[in-house]
């Protein structure tokens, strides 16, 4: 019996065959009749002598009659759009990452739960190694085989206390990590002999100790970035911490019908404010706070932020980082930060990329953490500055987790000086930038340490923004192409080589 084999649905981005705004995306539906036979010659066939599905193109969500727009349609559609409006293309959905650091996990336990008895549990505590208090919420990661990822972990409860299922102790481990709160350095640690009842001392951050971009960036003057508009492209910022101030933005999460606002996203929403605070924190000393906060590149910049991801955790799409990119020009953003990244060459992103640079804005993006993998989009589109992450011994603590990411080679002018093991490499790579161990701003008015090109990213985002400021005759330049060149140029022309190939490094750092 013959069957009718309908193509599923699929969701696309409707872009102009050049640019990103044209009077082809106002017509699309105009030649309906086109297109419906178009489609239907196919379906017909598909149908095999059933009664064929009628076609149909649902578009979810625009712009503005000339910009692009989120459809909803199948193959059949998307081949007979090409008949009925040659001036349009569709473009693939596809989601985008942070590009912070992935944290380890444990993928095979040891000692699965169903078959361990409680002897084999080995307790550890966590304590802040100051006080010896108790370190709530802490996340602690025994490996055993660390290449095969298996081992145990767990949380730690009010007591610092983590039960690990792995059997009796002593236990040689191939790597011990813990991951603290907010205001805590994790522990890294590898060929570890784990005893029962072993503490873990964890370093509380102290904000009057520079990290990698303090010692670069922290001379800077109070108002270095002054006159200079910056957007971030995240997880949206907290606009109430005490270091923040936002001159606007919103939610771009059309999935969300855009609510919200700019505030972070309620899962995984702290990655924008901490990429924010690099940029503008103030740094201020606040009502009952004992000490100052610590202070991000370029505090004067004025500061907007789009939030494109949603509140379910799940990746921003291409469509809703487009909208992002389009509304920052249309705030008049001078440079717009990206630390998030996919593997797909996403044509969508591209081509708000090129209008930006076009328009006059630069946009800045982070480089990935595959481990030395190659330069995720959209940092590898010759339109956006890719950044790979540099760290620096002795900017974090001695046996903080950032250690498990030291790796050769270590930079000729400074041996303490190396490209974090987790960064994406190749020769899409623009700059470097600070980017292991970074303390930076948190929600709920905290201050926290993450590492990932997310964080090189916004460091060389509010240098270009000091250097931008000391230049008001480059920053009155009509917004245009010669604009952004003269803007790239500037920041280009400021790094300096720390000695490694041009793949690991770029230019070098900007300073």
């Amino acid at each position: 019996m013959a069957t009718n084999t309908v193509e599923p649905a699929a969701r696309y981005v409707l872009l102009p065959v050049r640019g990103l705004h044209s009077d082809d995306l106002a017509r699309v539906g105009a030649n309906q009749a086109l297109f419906e036979q178009a489609a239907s010659a196919r379906l017909n066939v598909l149908a095999h002598g059933l009664v064929p599905p009628h076609p149909h193109m649902r578009v979810l969500h625009s712009i503005c009659p000339t910009g692009p727009k989120l459809v909803e349609m199948g193959p059949a559609e998307r081949a007979a759009l090409r008949v009925s409006d040659p001036g349009v293309r569709a473009v693939p959905l596809v989601r985008y990452e942070q590009a912070r650091r992935p944290l380890l996990e444990i993928e095979s336990e040891l000692y699965p739960a169903a078959t361990v008895a409680a002897a084999t549990t080995l307790a550890v505590r966590c304590l802040d190694a100051r006080t010896r208090q108790p370190v709530r919420r802490a996340t602690v990661l025994a490996f055993t085989d660390f290449a095969r990822r298996i081992g145990a972990g767990g949380l730690s409860d009010a007591q610092g206390q983590v039960a690990l299922r792995l059997g009796a102790a002593p236990v040689r481990l191939d790597v011990l990590v813990a991951y603290g709160p907010p205001g805590y350095w994790g522990i890294g640690r590898r060929d570890v002999v784990l005893e029962d009842g072993a503490a873990l001392e964890m370093e509380p951050v102290d904000l009057s100790v520079p990290d990698f971009a303090a010692e670069l960036y922290g001379q800077l003057p109070p108002d270095a970035g002054r006159g200079v508009t910056v957007g971030v492209i995240d997880s949206g910022v907290d606009f109430n911490h005490p270091d923040l101030e936002l001159a606007g933005g919103g939610a771009f999460v059309a999935e969300e019908g855009d609510a919200g606002g700019p505030g972070p996203a309620q899962r995984q929403g702290e990655h924008g404010t901490h990429v924010a605070g690099i940029i503008a924190s103030t740094g201020s000393l606040q009502p009952g706070r004992p000490a100052p906060g610590k202070r991000g590149v370029a505090p004067g910049v004025r500061l907007y932020g789009y939030r494109v991801f949603p509140n379910s955790g799940q990746g921003a799409t291409n469509y809703d980082i487009v909208r992002a990119i389009d509304q920052g020009v249309a705030d008049g953003c001078d440079l717009l930060n990206l630390s998030l990244g996919s593997a797909y060459a996403d044509e969508a992103v591209e081509a708000a990329l090129k209008d930006a640079f076009d328009r006059g804005t630069l946009c800045i993006a982070a480089a990935g953490n595959d481990g030395r993998g190659p330069v995720s989009y959209p940092a590898a589109w010759a339109l956006a500055v890719a950044v790979s992450s540099a760290a620096k011994k002795g900017t974090y603590p001695p046996g903080s987790s950032e250690v498990l990411d030291e790796v050769e080679p270590f930079a000729p002018i400074d041996p303490r000086i190396y490209i974090s093991g987790f960064s994406n490499v190749g020769p899409a790579i623009d700059l470097a930038g600070p980017g292991g161990g970074i303390v930076s701003t948190l929600p709920g008015g905290l201050y926290g340490v993450m590492s990932g090109t997310s964080m090189a990213c916004p460091a060389v985002t509010g240098m270009a923004a000091a250097l931008l400021s000391a230049r008001p005759d480059l920053l009155g330049l009509p917004r245009g192409r010669e604009r952004s060149i003269a803007l790239l140029g500037l920041l280009t022309q400021a790094a300096r080589p720390l000695g490694f190939d041009p793949t690991l490094e770029g230019a070098g750092l900007p300073r």
